[in-house]
């Protein structure tokens, strides 16, 4: 069982149901989603570009996957979370755009938003007491992609290479495509789902638990827990917008997507 916390838009919003679509997933309803017909891509093509991502539904992942360490237990990660959300405030994210990174086509936010990287570093360190060790199968996993020396460093230390300074908070959508005609029709497909839901306004206002019930089992959500109102008191909260400091950058030695 895998656990990752990640942020999720609401249920009711435009973006979230049109990532449901795309994906063919309702990850925190944990049901399928009825795809939309586009006429220059192969449904069965699609399906199999977006089985990867299907897999661990519409999020954008902060921490994790990860499994518990022996010990620990889902009701103490449930209460660490709410916990922790409760002393967040909503951050304000720039316009989402439809991106490549790394071969595989996603929404990313069209520039860097300080406030977001400082939310991530913090939910790698406070809930890196839970997760247990990477099992050699999965480490020898991981370092079979193609990773540099500090991507390498951060799997050993964090469990995940793409932490820190290396982390770019994004929705995957697709598998990696190197086919650049087969680029050019996936990117035409996703442009006419999500355009019209990318102008819309969109806050980092809560935090999801998800789980994976066991190997091969999608993901789905367990819980969604928002952020406190900026109205309290600011020493209630953890603070996003100062200068990125190196601790919340980096671990001693100097230096996670999921």
């Amino acid at each position: 069982m895998r656990y990752a916390i990640s942020h999720a838009p609401a249920a009711v919003a435009a973006l979230w149901q049109a990532g449901c679509q795309w994906l063919g997933r309702d990850g925190l309803a944990d049901r399928a989603v009825v795809r939309p017909r586009f006429s220059d891509l192969d449904p069965a093509l699609l399906n199999e570009l977006t089985r990867v991502p299907g897999h661990y539904g519409f999020q954008a992942t902060l921490a994790g996957p990860f499994r518990l360490k022996p010990g620990c237990t889902e009701t103490e990660l449930v209460d660490a979370l709410i916990d922790f959300t409760g002393r967040q405030r909503p951050i304000s994210l720039p316009p989402l755009t439809i991106a490549r990174l790394d071969d595989f086509f996603c929404l990313r936010p069209v520039r860097h938003s300080q406030p977001v990287q400082v939310l991530a570093s913090l939910c790698v360190r406070h809930f890196d007491r839970f997760r247990a060790p990477l099992s050699p199968s999965e480490m020898a996993r991981c370092r079979a992609a193609r990773l540099s020396g500090h991507e390498r460093k951060n799997l050993a230390l964090w469990g995940h290479p793409y932490v820190f300074e290396e982390y770019r908070f994004h929705f995957p959508l697709t598998a990696h495509i190197l086919d650049e005609s087969l680029a050019a029709q996936v990117q035409a497909a996703l442009h006419e789902l999500f355009a019209s839901r990318l102008d819309l306004p969109l806050t980092l206002d809560s935090l999801c638990l998800f789980v994976e019930p066991e190997p091969g089992r999608p993901l789905r959500g367990l819980h969604s827990l928002p952020f406190s109102s900026p109205s309290r008191q600011p020493e209630d909260h953890c603070d996003h917008n100062p200068p990125l400091l190196p601790q919340n950058v980096s671990p001693g030695h100097e230096c996670h997507p999921a």
